[in-house]
Order: C-alpha cells, then sequence, then structure tokens
C-alpha cells in the first residue's frame, strides 16, 4: 500500500537522509580514531604498566580527543532523532526511532566505559582491557551503522520518498521514465476541464 506524501514531508525525510549520511560519517571517523590505541595494543600485548604510565600524557590528549568525538556523534545523533519526529504517526517509524535511541545509548555505556580504563594507565591489565573495551565500541558502532542504513534509511527511501530501484537507476542514467495517465483519467480530467470553462 502507498500514501500520498506531502512535499513538505518528502523536504523533511530527504533532510533526515542527509543527516544520517553525516552521522554515518561521524561515526566512521570516530571508529577510526579507536584503531590509532587498538592496533598497538592489540598487536604488542607485552607493553608493561611502566611504558602506559610513560606515555600518559599522550594516552590522556587521546582519551580526551576520543570523548570529544563520541559527543559530536552524540549531538549529531539528537539532530537525526529531531528530524525523525514529524513522522511519529507512523508506527514503523516509531519502532525504529526507539531502536536507534536504544543503540545510542550502548554506544555511550560502552564509550564511558572505554574513557574510564584511562584512570587505570599503570594497571598490569591495562593493554587488554582496553582492546576488549575498543571492540565493545566498535560492536555497538557496527550495529548502530546497521541499524540506520538497513533499516532507518529504508524505510525513509521506501515508504516515505517511495523511491525503489527503477527510481535509483532512473537517476543514475539521467532518464526519466514517463508515466502514462489512463485514458479514463486523461478523459474525466479534460470533461472537467471543459466545464470549467464553460462556466
Amino acid at each position: 500500500m502507498s500514501y500520498s506524501v506531502p512535499s513538505e514531508d518528502k523536504d523533511k525525510a530527504e533532510k533526515a537522509l542527509v543527516a544520517f549520511d553525516f552521522l554515518l560519517k561521524k561515526l566512521q571517523a570516530a571508529n577510526a580514531h579507536l584503531d590509532l590505541i587498538y592496533t598497538p595494543f592489540k598487536e604488542n600485548s607485552n607493553i608493561t604498566p611502566e611504558q602506559t604510565y610513560k606515555a600518559r600524557a599522550a594516552l590522556r590528549r587521546y582519551r580526551d580527543k576520543a570523548a570529544s568525538n563520541f559527543n559530536e556523534v552524540k549531538k549529531i545523533a539528537f539532530r537525526c532523532y529531531v528530524l525523525l519526529q514529524p513522522f511519529s504517526s507512523d508506527t514503523q517509524m516509531v519502532k525504529l526511532s526507539k531502536s536507534f535511541v536504544f543503540s545510542m545509548s550502548d554506544i555511550e555505556k560502552q564509550v564511558n566505559r572505554f574513557l574510564e580504563l584511562f584512570s587505570i594507565l599503570d594497571a598490569k591489565e591495562f593493554a587488554t582491557t582496553i582492546v576488549k573495551s575498543v571492540e565493545s565500541v566498535k560492536k555497538e558502532i557496527a550495529q548502530i551503522e546497521q541499524i540506520i542504513e538497513d533499516r532507518v534509511k529504508n524505510h525513509i527511501r521506501n515508504n516515505i520518498l517511495a523511491r525503489n530501484w527503477v527510481d535509483a537507476v532512473s537517476n543514475e542514467l539521467q532518464e526519466k521514465v514517463e508515466k502514462k495517465i489512463p485514458l479514463s483519467v486523461e478523459l474525466v480530467n479534460e470533461r472537467n476541464k471543459e466545464i470549467d470553462e464553460h462556466k
């Protein structure tokens, strides 16, 4: 079943898609930043507490940048959530919004746990704990990316903007598909036009 969606709602849906694309880019950037600590600790499991403690200033700067990245992600995610609100009469969109909010909450929990680890830089298990923590954050990022790409954006494209593969290929080839108006509708329109002209 398809619904007639007002152009104002289509504009809002387009803005939501742009915001979600921006959020995905910021999530990917935050994820890439995690690799700066993940890779060295994953590949060098013999890093000693003394070595990490000596690098504490650099590690704390890294922590602050990671916190800043995820605070920015949260602000953009909030903007995305706000942009979904005009579609709150759509029960499927309400479910998707809730999944999105819960998934962002899960990321926030894992990021907070990750950031707390920097208070125990001299702990013997810091290296292994930081690797596990980054893996947990990355897992949550992958889940929200999947929710956004496979569910939220698909729902907006298919059900609000009513786009399908024909539209995608049409845009790619820059070739418009002419939609033929049924003869009966055409005749009624012509008849109504004649009536209006003779009034």
